[in-house]
């Protein structure tokens, strides 16, 4: 081969197929991640979060008029995830001055994303306005949400004070 042959290969560059296969690789690359991605999206999430969407929608303005009672109560509430030993307490004030005394508190204590470590707690006044209740010792650390529902009586269903407060477990 002479050296103007394999000169003229040299400056030549990219062929036809070189491009071709870089463009096919490239797409097929894409399709494959994209594949994955709607693989994921759609095997984890169902896309429904609430069953009763339509009357959930059609009670609103029952949630409207409880979301005034209970304002009009003027209770505050502290949440918080004790360590030793492991429990979680629920500190209830009036505007009063005077600690309200519900019956039953009730409390589910869950990840914000998902429902499958919730876990329904019954709480106990340990002193006036201020309820605990036993949660697991190996809480794992991160983020939950506690969901609070207060009962004037033992046999009421509809609560009168509601909340929902995030809180924090250090590592």
């Amino acid at each position: 081969m002479s050296r103007l042959q394999s000169q003229a290969q040299a400056a030549r560059g990219l062929s036809g197929r070189q491009v071709l296969a870089a463009m096919i690789s490239f797409f097929a690359v894409i399709i494959v991640a994209d594949s994955i991605m709607i693989y994921k999206a759609v095997s984890t999430f169902g896309g429904l979060e609430n069953t009763n969407a339509y009357r959930d929608g059609l009670a609103y303005n029952a949630r409207i008029v409880r979301a005034d009672r209970q304002s009009a109560l003027g209770w505050t509430d502290t949440v918080e995830i004790l360590a030793e030993p492991a429990r979680l307490r629920v500190s209830l004030a009036s505007e009063t001055g005077i600690p309200p005394a519900p019956a039953r508190i009730e409390a589910v204590l869950g990840r914000p994303a998902t429902n499958r470590s919730d876990s329904p707690l019954k709480l106990a006044q340990v002193a006036p306005g201020v309820f605990e209740a036993p949660i697991a010792a190996d809480l794992a650390p991160g983020t939950w949400i506690a969901t609070l529902r207060a009962f004037e009586t033992d046999a009421a269903s509809e609560p009168v004070f509601q909340a929902r407060r995030r809180l924090w477990r250090a590592p």
